[in-house]
């Protein structure tokens, strides 16, 4: 009886391979110069790390650095594993929070009792370097929900303990490791194979965010950054994102004396006149447009519960800049959250 397992991949050939082989077993059986640059696998549309045990009969493909995915992977790995273990570096105290990609970068929410701002943002990057020159190997391992718990409890995690009591999961929670470094967070990954892949980065910006989003839970210091495979990509965004701020609808507005913003009422614009000039007859040439055109123009509620705004995902992307307010009770004598759609 043999012990092998097959394996399909995406041009159509396939692969045996001994039982209990990984990712890392698959794309050195392909060749030396895939293994080189493999990063993560995947089977249909869900990512595996490299030291993932392979499925039987499964049609896998390699993820490469060099795809979009092997970015965002890059991305995610830089977020959880660099950007969060040099805040625990520099800021012991410190408490991690969640650390997610988001379009072109990622960010990392935190709370420390010493202020981190804006100029601390160089001794931050210059900390994340020094642990990527380190290359460390990337481990996995898979947790019960009391093991993980017990770790982050002792080691003084309570956001990871609320997210780890809030799944449904009773086993397999990822926690990901360095090499010896006590450094370990909490991820559904996949992950980098090792640090040694990671390009070029910068941290962007630092703000504040509520945790899960919400004005009464703990105000967090959200830190952003954008990473990209080389420093002609990356100084390429830098320049186009340094370019798009000069065309900022804010900065225009102000500048050519067409509306303003106020925080008395966050997110809503207080229109001047020619501003609402430029605004009517924009209005008024595409309601001709769509006229013309045989469309038919209804009209919809501009502030709605938030389960809506949950189903359409602008809850998830864009809960931080919505306006959010809490209206009568309803019938489970509970508070209603609506949020006014984010401009």
């Amino acid at each position: 009886m043999s012990n092998n397992i097959k394996i399909f991949l995406p041009d159509g050939s396939e692969k045996s391979l001994p039982a209990n082989s990984t990712g890392f077993d698959l794309a050195n059986s392909i060749g030396k110069g895939l293994a080189k640059s493999a990063v993560a696998y995947k089977i249909d549309e869900t990512q595996y790390d490299l030291s993932d045990q392979l499925k039987d009969n499964a049609q896998v493909s390699i993820i490469t650095i060099q795809s979009e995915e092997g970015l965002e992977i890059m991305r995610h790995t830089l977020t959880a594993q660099v950007l969060a273990r040099a805040i625990k570096h520099l800021y012991p105290k410190s408490k991690l929070a969640i650390g997610p990609t988001i379009e072109d970068g990622f960010y990392y929410d935190v709370e420390s009792e010493e202020g981190i701002s804006s100029d601390d943002l160089i001794k931050i990057e210059d900390e994340m370097k020094n642990i990527i020159k380190t290359k460390s190997l990337l481990t996995k391992k898979l947790v019960s929900k009391s093991e993980a718990l017990k770790i982050f409890k002792e080691k003084k995690e309570p956001f990871k303990e609320t997210i780890i009591n809030e799944s449904n999961q009773k086993n397999d929670f990822q926690l990901y490791y360095q090499d010896n470094e006590e450094f370990v967070d909490l991820c559904r990954g996949p992950h980098l194979p090792n640090l040694g892949f990671i390009g070029s980065f910068k941290l962007t910006k630092v703000s504040g965010a509520y945790w899960k989003g919400d004005s009464k839970n703990t105000m967090l210091t959200r830190i952003y950054g954008t990473a990209f495979n080389s420093d002609k990509d990356l100084q390429k965004h830098l320049n186009e994102v340094e370019e798009a701020l000069k065309r900022d609808h804010r900065k225009l507005g102000r500048e050519m004396d067409l509306f303003h913003f106020q925080d008395e009422a966050p997110g809503m614009v207080f229109w001047h006149p020619k501003g609402w000039t430029i605004y009517r007859k924009l209005r008024n040439f595409v309601r001709k447009k769509l006229q013309d055109n045989n469309y038919i123009e209804v009209n919809t509620p501009q502030v709605i519960d938030r389960k809506l705004w949950e189903s359409s995902g602008h809850w998830d992307k864009y809960r931080e800049n919505m306006f959010i307010t809490e209206i009568d009770e309803d019938h489970a004598n509970e508070k209603r959250v609506n949020a006014l759609k984010p401009s």
